[in-house]
């Protein structure tokens, strides 16, 4: 007789699926307890009446609009918000920023972000960063690679450092949770980078780790913990972490966790936090079931849009390689597998925890040129570290893993994407696909994404179209010849929302490059790569032949107006502007608007004191105060370098050890 479980929460998939993996949290959450993990799924926490603890007070709001921004008239912020592709929902939103020096950040934090090389806040943190400061709640959806992680974080730690000192017994004052292990653990990475520079700690709690050594740290103290919501449940019950002192918490990947099943959990979690605490949700996608049950959650939200929702990132170059069966894809992948990997890493989907298996050891056997690992939901955390941590250092050239790995995980110079099996959904396939084209220290660094997709799965090669559409991708001929033989989009369900301008479909996917447009600047192109040509399935009638046609032109027609307008720094995106990392980058990204060729309407008279800036409270923690925002008192300098000279003069940047 079975002693098996009944499985419980969301039935995404079958027996084999990653997806159950995820539904019922099995080995990823709790690996070291996995036979009480159907138990552990439903358990809530008994929620805290709040109408009887009395909290102390709290400050939220430490953001003084710099000169260029406060000046700002209301045509001025809505063209560079139209400039960001921002779209913003809420009343008395901030206008975004410019340079990490309009934030009023001290010397220590402005010394981290040099450090790292951010010479400016990518669209998402223009908008986020002074919503945030301002202890607005805040809906932030935006798609991947998009630098989400940052935009958070650096608030975060400017809202910990001024709340009072953690006294013994007392648990974190802000709270970040994820779906899943990884994704937590790089989170903590990033976090712990900017806490350290102040002294303060933080914690990641998630399956997997030892428990002794998470309630341990717990117990010490920690500023921030960073955590998946049923080891975080674990440690309430166990009262490792007091929630009485949380006021900032984030959700982040908040679509993925309620897909997950963790909506009870995450709702358990907030239960625990005083309701007037700052909250923070991220996500690359948010269905509408998602989004009211997050209106539930939060206080009067901005809601900020990055594109489209669920759209691909544009810097992604999509090729859908259209093949007769499943029996095609092992030929496609050897043929090609040498130039993708002297390209740089290479990441391979599959769709089932065995077929990861397989295609993993097949690749070993049949290609020795560079090592190969396998990353699925029955790994252990160790054999996962491994296969992370070889991967990210580069000893490892190839990762073949499931969905386990295609949520928030950013990892440098991951040049190629492969969905050897197409994603079950669109969602799942625009994260999949956004572990290519990451932030680096040039801006979205480039990458190409490969799916193979079989003549049987029309109705995804239907949504692909539409995603490829929306993000500015070519459509091939044969993908939507594909696409027109499911019954939903024949109906105009995918094409009823219509083209979108700066695609061209027609002439990308498995079609040859038209050598009057030149070399693709998105290297590598698809002869070298060996794209195979359309195949002599592919049959367009007249009807076919016209809407092609159709497309093309009115692409052409706005692919320029679509992709004008300038950068941060005044310059096309994703162009370095200097040595990454370098002190002349991060002051041009740094220069105020008045030394940029802005039109005179953007700006009105400014009132006096208008760009005054009240001194931050004092920092209760025992540890170097923080120091006042750098705002210049005197006329800015005629160039960049006596600009920052000036800057120096006032707060002298110091070298940040790395946390």
């Amino acid at each position: 007789q079975s002693t098996k479980k009944p499985r419980t929460g969301l039935d995404l998939g079958g027996e084999d699926s990653d997806e159950e993996v995820y539904a019922i949290a099995k080995r990823i959450d709790d690996a070291d307890a996995p036979d009480d993990m159907a138990k552990k799924v439903m358990e809530v926490l008994v929620p805290v009446e709040h109408s009887t603890v009395q909290y102390e007070p709290f400050c939220r709001a430490f953001y003084t609009p710099h000169e260029d921004t406060a000046t700002l008239s209301e045509q001025g912020v809505k063209r560079l918000r139209d400039e960001l592709s921002v779209r913003v929902d809420g009343a008395d939103v901030p206008a975004p920023v410019r340079s990490f020096m309009h934030l009023g950040f001290d010397k220590k934090m402005l010394g981290m972000i040099m450090k790292l090389g951010l010479e400016a806040p990518t669209a998402i943190q223009a908008q986020a960063f002074p919503v945030a400061l301002t202890g607005r709640d805040l809906i932030g959806i935006a798609k991947t690679g998009s630098g989400k992680t940052l935009a958070f974080t650096l608030p975060m730690v400017r809202h910990v450092m001024d709340q009072r000192e953690l006294q013994r017994g007392e648990g974190p004052i802000a709270v970040v949770l994820a779906p899943t292990r990884e994704l937590a653990h790089q989170t903590y990475v990033q976090a712990k980078k900017f806490l350290g520079v102040y002294g303060a700690s933080c914690a990641a709690i998630y399956g997997g780790a030892g428990k002794w050594d998470q309630v341990q740290a717990l117990r010490k103290g920690v500023e921030v913990v960073v955590a998946t919501p049923g080891r975080l449940i674990e440690m309430i019950r166990k009262k490792a972490a007091p929630m009485s002192r949380v006021t900032f918490i984030v959700l982040d990947e908040a679509d993925r966790m309620f897909e997950m099943g963790f909506e009870a959990q995450l709702r358990s979690v907030l239960g625990q936090i005083r309701p007037d605490c700052q909250t923070l949700m991220f996500s690359a996608t948010f269905r509408r079931r998602i989004e009211a049950l997050a209106l539930d959650v939060l206080k009067n939200p901005v809601k900020l849009t990055i594109g489209h929702i669920g759209q691909a990132n544009e810097d992604i170059r999509q090729i859908a390689v259209v093949l007769p069966g499943h029996g095609a894809k092992w030929p496609w992948l050897m043929a090609h597998l040498g130039g993708m990997v002297d390209q740089g890493r290479l990441l391979i989907f599959a769709g089932s925890k065995a077929g990861c298996g397989e295609l993993a050891k097949n690749l070993v056997s049949s290609f020795a040129a560079a090592p190969v690992y396998c990353l699925h939901g029955d790994k252990t955390q160790q054999e996962r570290s491994e296969a992370l941590a070889k991967f990210k250092s580069g000893e490892c050239r190839i990762l073949v893993a499931t969905d386990v790995a295609a949520r928030g995980l950013d990892v440098k110079d991951v040049k190629n994407v492969v969905n050897f099996d197409v994603a079950k959904n669109i969602d799942i396939h625009v994260h999949r696909i956004g572990r290519t084209g990451r932030m680096g220290h040039e801006g979205f660094e480039p990458g190409t994404a490969y799916t193979l997709v079989t003549r049987n799965e029309t109705q995804f090669a239907a949504q692909l179209v539409y995603n490829m559409d929306v993000s500015g991708q070519p459509v091939s001929a044969e993908l939507l010849a594909l696409a027109k033989r499911d019954a939903r989009f024949r109906r105009g369900g995918a094409m009823a929302r219509g083209p979108s301008p700066g695609n061209n479909a027609g002439s990308g996917g498995c079609q040859t490059a038209d050598p009057s447009k030149g070399p693709s600047p998105s290297p590598p192109s698809q002869q070298s790569l060996g794209v195979p040509e359309c195949s002599k399935d592919c049959v367009l009638d007249a009807e076919d032949a016209a809407e092609l046609e159709r497309w093309n032109e009115s692409r052409q027609k706005s692919k320029a107006k679509q992709r004008q307008g300038l950068g941060f720094s005044g310059m096309a995106m994703g162009k370095p502007t200097a040595k990454p990392g370098g002190m002349r980058g991060f002051v041009k990204a740094s220069m105020p608007t008045s030394s940029l060729p802005i039109r005179p309407v953007d700006f009105v008279k400014p009132s006096v004191g208008a760009n005054a800036a009240a001194p931050p409270p004092p920092n209760a923690l025992n540890m170097a105060p923080l120091a006042p925002p750098i705002v210049p008192t005197a006329p800015m300098a005629s160039s960049p370098q006596q600009e920052f000279q000036q800057v120096l003069s006032q707060a002298k940047l110091v070298e940040v050890g790395s946390a």
